[in-house]
């Protein structure tokens, strides 16, 4: 065995009952006879000079010093090295009753620890507690991952080659995360680092006990939701309740389940329901607490590491690690500036993933930061998305329980697609924290919390809600359309399926047309507008782009995109290589998309070539034709309650509509809201000025265009 002469600093060593480093005032008492050996072991090493030494009683008595005896000058190594020898020979086995003693017994068992394991793990949760041992260890400077062998050999007296096997990257000690080697330490108390929480944690209580390893890792909360409230990710749930089920019948290692989306669509919860349905104990890793060393770096690895060799005995249990970015980083930036990147322990990491005998959920927001190697060994991936209008309208409701809003009004909120679970659970605990005078003033302060989560999180705080435009009855027969509309809906009540285009001057009614299609064929809309989709960041358009056909895709709905000509711009024209792949991203979309997908567009001249081959149908929508505005302008003053009051009157008030060649029916419905909000009622004639007024702004005050155009069919 080689020898290692320890360089001993200059400075007082005090092996005094000052107070351990968090726990004792005192040293126990069934631990001091083990304490003082290693104690004396380390003095005859280093060669302690004597007036460097303030000793205790309890030291004196346990060695067998007499009084001024380290007072000796020279006789003093050859003192030290007598009493070693006397203590060595005289010393009896510990009788193994303290608490530490059994737990360590009992980790030894759970996790097949050798003897020589036992007798460092406790040496490292003494010198981790009791400050006497702490002084004397850290005369030890210098040392490295080979010398500390060495070290450890002779301070517990146990054989090289045993301790050598013991602080090996693959042994028990080790492999479990319960100890780690620190290379770059300048002494043996920070080279010989143990798992942070372990020093109390076998001072407590039992280690059988399940709280004993809750500060590492510990079960989570029921959910209080149940698989029908996830039916976006039913294959999904499906898919892993096999694995799952099959991985923990037959034991199988390195089973890894990788789910990930963005912050509160319902991660977490969606793992306690497959644990839940499987009868499972699912125990989660924790984070460090408040008192926890910042350089520990992997402290939550080493946790689970310790999780996996504790639970790999135990039937029917899953892991979860949530937050799992800090644990796989690709390359990014610390705080303090500085890149990291997961290879320098990607061959370790991919042996942790393919070889872990209790399933595991990991969770994250984001995958792109995680090294591809590391990707491509989970078993399962499960991308996780803001839930589609039906869950939302769900959720609502569950959460809101006896709350007294409308149906109507969780049928309107529903819509915006940002709503995630958490922002509902949010929003509903909050409205049955505060005061609220009626359902209507309830409504409000829902409205008002989820519109702060919107704009806390950098969104736009407007909630986007179903605007049904009541102003006018919708009727198809106001629609000046180059096809015959009815039969289009029709063929769409018996299949569902096509990518229309629909485009026109605003106003014409290709939105209410699309809105009135998903009633007509019983699906949901999901309405999505350039702010929805544009992002300033490379690649989110896309990405926005791709996820608004995975939703509309997973609600089985209609799928409506409005200023399409902010997507679909002619490639040839592209200033940017963005504006090219967001054009490919769409087109790409649209071909794999196998539900019924409607653009509509005011600038059809705008639109990529490529993209207009694409559309089954292409369907213009024109200005009212005379007979059409006519009778809109009854309908609309019916709807007022409005009667023309000379019927002589009849034949003027029909001229000036067909001299007016841009009607649509968005301007009588403009009109009528501004009655409304204005609170007045117009006459006949007065309605006629106020559309003139509508179709002038739409031609820059220039008056009514002439040469009505019609685009119908006859």
């Amino acid at each position: 065995m080689s020898q290692c002469p320890p360089r001993v600093p200059n400075r007082v060593v005090r092996i005094l009952p000052h107070g351990p480093l968090r726990y004792w005032r005192n040293v126990p008492e069934e631990y001091r006879a083990q304490i003082a050996l290693w104690i004396l072991r380390i003095l005859v090493d280093v060669k302690m000079e004597p007036n460097d030494l303030k000793l205790d009683d309890w030291f004196r008595k346990t060695v067998g010093l007499k009084k001024n005896e380290d007072k000796k000058g020279g006789q003093w190594t050859a003192l030290l090295e007598k009493k070693l020898q006397n203590m060595e020979r005289g010393i009896a086995p510990p009788n193994r009753e303290g608490q530490l003693y059994k737990n360590i017994d009992r980790m030894g068992e759970m996790i097949s620890l050798t003897k020589t394991d036992k007798e460092i793990l406790t040496f490292l949760v003494l010198l981790n507690t009791q400050a006497c041992l702490k002084d004397c260890a850290e005369l030890y400077e210098e040392v490295t991952p080979f010398t500390v062998k060495d070290i450890l050999s002779r301070v517990l007296g146990v054989d090289h080659a045993e301790v050598v096997h013991a602080l090996k990257a693959d042994s028990a000690l080790r492999s479990c995360g319960i100890i780690h080697l620190e290379p770059a330490a300048y002494n043996l108390v920070a080279m010989l680092r143990l798992l942070h929480g372990m020093e109390s944690m076998f001072f407590d209580e039992a280690i059988d006990s399940q709280p004993i390893f809750q500060r590492c890792f510990a079960p989570l909360e029921p959910s209080a939701l149940t698989p029908a409230d996830f039916p976006h990710l039913q294959e999904a749930f499906s898919v892993l309740q096999k694995i799952l089920c099959k991985s923990m019948e037959q034991r199988l290692k390195g089973i890894n389940v990788l789910i990930y989306g963005e912050t509160g669509t319902g991660k977490t919860e969606f793992a306690k329901v497959i644990g839940a349905t499987l009868r499972a104990q699912l125990l989660a890793i924790r984070h460090e607490d408040e008192d926890s060393d910042l350089e520990e770096k992997h402290w939550r690895f080493r946790t689970y590491l310790l999780a996996q060799k504790v639970l790999s005995k135990q039937e029917n249990s899953l892991i979860l690690f949530d937050e799992v970015e800090d644990v796989f980083p690709d390359f990014g930036l610390n705080r303090f500036g500085n890149g990291t990147k997961s290879g320098s322990f990607k061959a370790w990491t991919n042996t942790v993933l393919e070889s872990n005998p209790c399933p595991t959920l990991w969770l994250c927001n984001e995958t792109w930061h995680i090294d591809p190697a590391f990707r491509r060994r989970f078993t399962y991936a499960l991308h996780v998305p803001s839930p589609g209008r039906s869950v939302r309208r769900r959720i609502l409701a569950k959460h809101l329980g006896s709350l007294p809003v409308s149906p109507e009004w969780i049928d309107k909120i529903s819509v915006d697609q940002r709503l995630t679970p958490a922002m509902i659970q949010q929003a509903c605990k909050v409205a049955t924290l505060v005061e609220w005078a009626d359902p209507f003033s309830l409504e409000g302060l829902m409205e008002r919390t989820l519109q702060s989560s919107f704009e806390v999180m950098g969104l736009s705080p407007d909630l986007k809600v179903l605007q049904e435009n009541d102003a006018t009855h919708y009727s198809l027969d106001f629609l000046n359309s180059n096809q015959d509309i009815a039969e289009v809906v029709n063929r769409l009540r018996q299949n569902p399926k096509g990518r229309l285009c629909f485009y026109g001057p605003p106003g014409s009614g290709k939105t209410a047309l699309a809105h009135y299609i998903a009633k007509e064929v019983d699906k949901p809309l999901i309405r999505k507008q350039a702010s929805d989709i544009l992002d300033c960041l490379v690649g989110g358009s896309e990405k926005n782009i791709a996820e608004m056909f995975r939703e509309a895709k997973t609600e089985k709905a209609l799928l409506l995109l409005d200023e399409a000509d902010s997507f679909l711009r002619d490639r040839r024209g592209a200033l940017w290589s963005w504006e090219v792949t967001q054009v490919n991203e769409l087109l790409v979309q649209m071909e794999n998309f196998d539900g019924l997908f409607i653009c509509s567009t005011n600038l059809m001249d705008s639109l990529d070539q490529a993209a207009l081959r694409r559309f089954d149908l292409k369907i213009a929508f024109g200005f009212l034709k005379p007979d059409q505005a006519w009778n809109l302008f009854l309908q609309s003053l019916n709807k007022m309650n409005v009667q023309i009051e000379d019927p002589q009157s009849v034949k003027v008030l029909r001229q000036q509509l067909q001299r007016l060649d841009n009607l649509t029916p968005g301007d009588f419905a403009t009109v009528i809201r501004k009655a409304r909000v204005l609170g007045k009622s117009y006459s006949s004639e007065q309605f006629i000025a106020e559309i003139e007024s509508e179709c002038r702004v739409k031609t820059g005050g220039r008056g009514p265009i002439s040469g009505f155009r019609s685009v119908g069919r006859g």
